[in-house]
């Protein structure tokens, strides 16, 4: 699965050093970092990096969990729509926000409804871009629980569109990621779809 490319390192986090350096940026702008509104926030964004970045040092696979064994082969897709999340756009360092659909066609496994929340926290806890961001969930549920087929489809709002440059208010962009069935057969791949509200 390929990383992001900061989570590699597994470097910790060091707080005092991600502090000077958000002081340096605000002189670096032209702000006044010793003005008293704004003297604190450099602390203040070095512990909101902390948070906003704690997926470098999870695991996505075991936060889906090892799965449920299922007799035979399970019939049908199972679908789990419009899970919220949010991210952090590694270009800008500006956030993006959306709802992740994902369709699998299971083998001998299932993974719980509820901890394809917590495995796309982990992976949105990193400098993301969405695309990779699709990728990474689908390749975590064939590595997890080896399904026959994974269609993941994301949907963001990226502050870089409404935030800065030309200020596009209102855009809404979307990746798709397939594995297994779901690239190889159109008609699964269709059904799966469908059933995700493409």
């Amino acid at each position: 699965m390929a990383l992001t490319p900061v989570a590699a390192s597994g470097a910790p986090a060091d707080l005092d050093a991600a502090e000077r350096a958000y002081r340096a940026f605000m002189i670096a702008l032209g702000l006044d970092a010793d003005h008293p509104t704004i003297v604190d926030t450099p602390r203040r964004v070095a512990q909101a990096g902390l948070d906003l970045f704690r997926g470098l040092h999870a695991d996505p696979v075991r936060a889906l969990g090892g799965g449920e064994p299922i007799e035979g082969v399970y019939p049908g897709p199972v679908v789990v729509r419009d899970i919220p999340y949010s991210s952090v756009c590694e270009h800008h360092m500006l956030p993006f926000k959306g709802v992740v659909s994902v369709a699998y066609l299971p083998d001998r496994m299932l993974a719980g409804i509820g901890d394809f929340d917590a495995m796309i926290r982990v992976l949105a806890a990193r400098p993301q871009m969405q695309e990779r961001l699709a990728d990474q969930i689908a390749q975590t549920v064939v590595d997890t629980i080896g399904a026959r087929g994974v269609l993941v489809v994301l949907s963001a709002e990226q502050a870089c569109m409404w935030a800065r440059g030309e200020r596009t208010v209102g855009s809404e962009a979307f990746s798709v990621s397939s594995r297994g069935v779901y690239d190889s057969d159109p008609v699964q791949r269709a059904e799966a779809r469908s059933l995700i509200g493409l």
